[in-house]
């Protein structure tokens, strides 16, 4: 659903990616957990099954273009939370406040 893709001046590109309500939900059911985003945002089940959505986007790009790891967020992206501004963009600076550690645990 939403994907916030960073790697400026790294030597690859990471994502923090958010599943689809729905996706998510019918998952978790076949799955056998909870629906609950932040129970599952470190679930090695869960981010094998986004691994495949990632692999299949990153078939189309280039190789400098490619996500090589990922993290799944806590909560979606949205004006609430102030990682979405009101016409809609990612706040990458908040993201990065909250997320930026996990993101850069990515390149050790």
């Amino acid at each position: 659903a939403q994907a916030m893709v960073a790697g400026d001046k790294r030597p690859h590109l990471v994502a923090l990616l958010v599943p689809k309500d729905d996706w998510l939900k019918t998952w978790a059911s076949k799955a056998g957990k909870p629906n609950d985003l932040a129970a599952l945002a470190d679930d090695d089940g869960l981010r094998k099954a986004l691994s495949a959505a990632v692999e299949r986007v990153n078939k189309e790009l280039s190789n400098i273009e490619k996500v090589r790891r990922f993290i799944v967020a806590t909560e979606p992206f949205s004006i609430d939370n102030e990682l979405m501004t009101p016409t809609m963009k990612v706040r990458r600076h908040k993201i990065r406040k909250i997320y930026g550690e996990r993101l850069d645990a990515l390149y050790r």
